[in-house]
């Protein structure tokens, strides 16, 4: 039996963000996601009383979960903050720890919640690597990305294991459903990202099921949509590797055309997308489910800001940020 007193460690988490491949990885086509340098910090330390004691600065909220005579009392899993609990008691029974008092667990992040970037799984990461280091198990990354898809696994149902894989190590990561996780190797170092919320709200799971209807309606027309997103991805691939912003960004325009004709596409999100193509960007595309949430800009560093600047007329929230070579800290 592990025994732990007094003690208070910090670990931080990337989010995430879609560069290639929403909604054809569904049907086994790959995709394309970056780490993004914005990230969620955990940090843990121990309380007198018994108890998980939980705070959010993002969601202004506080919890304090129960142990009595060395048993857990859960809350309804519909608490925002109860897969973060459901982590401590994961480890604490899994590697027979014993704390003598209590915890206390603060999260506090630069990743807006709900916008596709991988919010969830930054914080579930950071709480894996955080209590690893606390309780100095010394997990692996391997072991910290699979035990933060299980608090994945509560509040998403079946994920792909994207924003878990890309949160624990960092960079750019191709994804296949049949084939799993391939690192590719480039830093493009001259490149920023710029992330402009339409502030329609993104309701994934009915723009998921709007595209399988059209789909299976017209399968003759759909098919070789997909294999054509599939061929696009791949030529992303090296694109990438060379760090060819230039045709990275021809690839992503023609990706958003894919998007738009699959129907996940609106006015508004055709206007932020060819608003930055005229302020700059070397290429625009819808980031994520589609029907709202981001638009994905790309351009060199240099030219981030004006693009950043004339987005901020349309929109009331743009994010700048660049691609992180850096996961789980």
């Amino acid at each position: 039996m592990i025994v732990i007193y007094m003690n208070k460690i910090k670990a931080s988490a990337p989010g995430k963000v879609i560069l290639a491949g929403e909604h054809f990885v569904v049907e086994n086509q790959p995709a394309i996601a970056s780490a993004i340098n914005l990230r969620t910090s955990v940090y843990i330390s121990t309380r007198i009383k018994k108890g998980i004691e939980i705070y959010s600065k993002n969601y202004d909220l506080h919890r304090l979960y129960k142990i009595e005579n060395g048993s857990f009392h859960d809350k309804l899993i519909e608490d925002k903050l109860y897969p973060i609990y459901f982590l401590v008691k994961y480890l604490l029974n899994t590697y027979n720890i014993e704390v003598r008092g209590g915890l206390i667990i603060t999260i506090d992040s630069d990743i807006p919640p709900g916008s596709g970037l991988g919010s969830s799984a930054a914080v579930s990461v950071a709480t894996v690597a955080a209590l690893s280091k606390f309780f100095n198990l010394n997990l692996s990354l391997e072991d910290i990305s699979k035990i933060a898809y299980k608090a994945e696994e509560i509040i998403h149902g079946k994920p792909s294991g994207i924003d878990n894989t890309i949160s624990t190590f960092g960079g750019v990561i191709l994804y296949k459903k049949t084939e799993g996780f391939i690192r590719i190797n480039s830093k493009l170092s001259d490149m920023a990202l710029i992330l402009a919320d339409s502030g329609i709200p993104r309701f994934t799971k009915d723009m998921v099921l709007k595209v399988q209807k059209l789909r299976k309606k017209y399968p003759e027309i759909f098919d070789p949509i997909y294999y054509a997103a599939g061929k696009l991805v791949r030529n992303m691939v090296d694109a990438i590797k060379s760090e060819d912003l230039i045709r990275l960004g021809e690839l992503m325009n023609i990706n958003h055309g894919l998007l738009s004709t699959i129907g996940v596409s609106n006015m508004f999100l055709e206007k932020i997308v060819y608003t930055s193509r005229k302020l700059g960007a070397l290429g625009a595309k819808i980031t994520g489910a589609g029907g709202g949430g981001l638009v994905l800009a790309i351009s060199r560093k240099e030219r981030a800001i004006h693009i950043y600047n004339g987005l901020k007329e349309i929109c009331k929230k743009v994010i700048l940020t660049e691609v992180s070579e850096k996961g789980v800290l």
